[in-house]
C-alpha cells in the first residue's frame, strides 16, 4: 500500500501513508505521481476510473455498500496481489467473528434504531440506517431488528416522531471521534427530551465514538461484536450505554 484517502486510519500503518483526497475531491496528480500498480475506487468514482485508466493505470472498482461487499473486495484484492490464501484466511476470521458475536447476543428479538447523524444538541433531523446498506447488515448480524429496515431509502431523514412511534428497545448513535463528555451529553439529551421512549427508560441509549464502525472493511467483525454486546445487554435486561 503506497497511498490512501484522507479518512483511512486502519490499520495504524495507513496513518503515515500519503493522503490522496476524499470522495468528492480526489487528488488526481497525487495518485498519478505515486505510479501505483493498482488503484481501488468505489462505484461512484467511475469517471475518475476512466481518467486514470486512460493514463495507463490499472483500476478496479470495488463495491462498498453491503456487508457482503467486504468479502468481495478482500477476495478481489487477494486475486490482484497473488495472495489468495491470505485473503481466504482474513475472510474466514471475519466470518467466524461475526458468527460468534451473533450467537453471543442471543435469540430474543431486539428492535433498534441506528442514527448516523443529527444536529448537535437537538433531537431532530436524524439520518438513520434504512434498508439495504452496510450498517443495516451489521445491525442484523448483531442480532437486532432495524426498525427502519423497510425504508425505501438506505439512509432516510426522519424526525423524532417516527422514532417515538417505533419505540425501539435500543437506540444507537454513531458519533465518530467525539470525546466521552460529548458522548455522555448526547445520551443525557435523550433523557431530557424523550424520557418516554422504552430505550431511554431502560438506559439503552448508546453513543458509539469508534470511527471504524461505519467503515465496510476488515473491522466489520469488531463492529458486529460491539453492537451484539449492546443487543445482549438489552436481552439480558442490563441497562447501559456503550460497552465497557
Amino acid at each position: 500500500m503506497i497511498g490512501v484517502d484522507d479518512f483511512s486510519n486502519e490499520p495504524a500503518e495507513a496513518r503515515s501513508l500519503p493522503r490522496l483526497g476524499a470522495y468528492i475531491d480526489p487528488d488526481l496528480e497525487g495518485i498519478i505521481g505515486l505510479r501505483p500498480d493498482l488503484v481501488l475506487l468505489t462505484p461512484g468514482r467511475r469517471e475518475l476510473a476512466g481518467q486514470l485508466g486512460s493514463l495507463g493505470l490499472h483500476v478496479r472498482i470495488v463495491p462498498d455498500t453491503r456487508l457482503d461487499d467486504v468479502f468481495a473486495t478482500i477476495e478481489l484484492l487477494g486475486a490482484e496481489t497473488c495472495r489468495d490464501s491470505t485473503a481466504g484466511e482474513v475472510m474466514r476470521r471475519l466470518r467466524e467473528g461475526i458468527a460468534a458475536a451473533g450467537r453471543a447476543a442471543g435469540a430474543v428479538p431486539v428492535r433498534a434504531v441506528l442514527i448516523v447523524d443529527r444536529p448537535a444538541g437537538e433531537l431532530r433531523q436524524f439520518y438513520v440506517a434504512g434498508s439495504e446498506n452496510f450498517l443495516d447488515d451489521v445491525l442484523r448480524a448483531a442480532g437486532a431488528r432495524n426498525v427502519f429496515g423497510d425504508a425505501v431509502n438506505s439512509f432516510p431523514q426522519v424526525s423524532l416522531e417516527p422514532i417515538a412511534s417505533a419505540d425501539p428497545d435500543l437506540v444507537i448513535e454513531l458519533a465518530p471521534g467525539v470525546d466521552q463528555a460529548t458522548a455522555a451529553e448526547r445520551v443525557a439529551l435523550w433523557k431530557r427530551v424523550a424520557p418516554q421512549l422504552r430505550a431511554v427508560r431502560a438506559g439503552n441509549v448508546a453513543v458509539l465514538t469508534e470511527p471504524w464502525i461505519p467503515v465496510p472493511g476488515t473491522t466489520v467483525d469488531r463492529a458486529v461484536a460491539l453492537l451484539a454486546e449492546l443487543v445482549g445487554r438489552v436481552r439480558g435486561g442490563v441497562p447501559g450505554g456503550a460497552p465497557e
